[in-house]
């Protein structure tokens, strides 16, 4: 067994753990990934996320204190069911440590028993976070595009 997951605590997340969260989501998006996130949106963020239809929230607690966490949801096709990972965020002093290798696998294990045939992500484009992905057995899916639009403002 691995020892890591043995003293880690998996729990379902809900809307009244949206401060611990939205603590931990500035700390690492401002510090880590140069985002300018404020409490208001990132709260918006997270309740967004949460409160889907379907969603499925986890939290790794370490000693009670929430360490990390993932935000997804389940999402149903003609022919399987599938769960997209939207974010999966770990607490900057527990970085590089196998944490977010060891909530990846306890996600997987829960929506596989609830059905999950695939695991859906969209990624940043870097080293570090193919890397990170890939070890956990994600691969780059050759049939699907990500695609966006900038809307421009109008003069009306």
């Amino acid at each position: 067994m691995n020892l890591m997951r043995s003293y880690l605590e998996y729990k379902k997340l809900t809307i009244e753990d949206i401060n611990s969260i939205t603590q931990i989501y500035i700390n690492y998006y401002n510090n880590i990934e140069n985002g300018c996130w404020t409490k208001e949106k990132a709260c918006k963020r997270i309740s967004q996320l949460i409160t889907i239809s379907d969603s499925m929230c986890l939290g790794m607690y370490k000693e009670e204190l929430l360490i990390g966490f993932i935000l997804g949801y389940y999402k149903q096709f003609d022919d399987l069911l599938a769960y997209f990972l939207d974010e999966i965020v770990i607490d900057t002093n527990h970085q590089n440590k196998g944490y977010g290798t060891s909530l990846i696998k306890a996600m997987e294990d829960i929506v596989k028993i609830n059905g999950v045939t695939l695991i859906e992500l969209s990624s940043v484009n870097d080293k570090a976070h193919i890397h990170f992905y890939k070890k956990s057995g994600f691969y780059i899916a050759d049939n699907f595009i990500p695609m966006g639009k900038f809307l421009k403002e109008t003069n009306i």
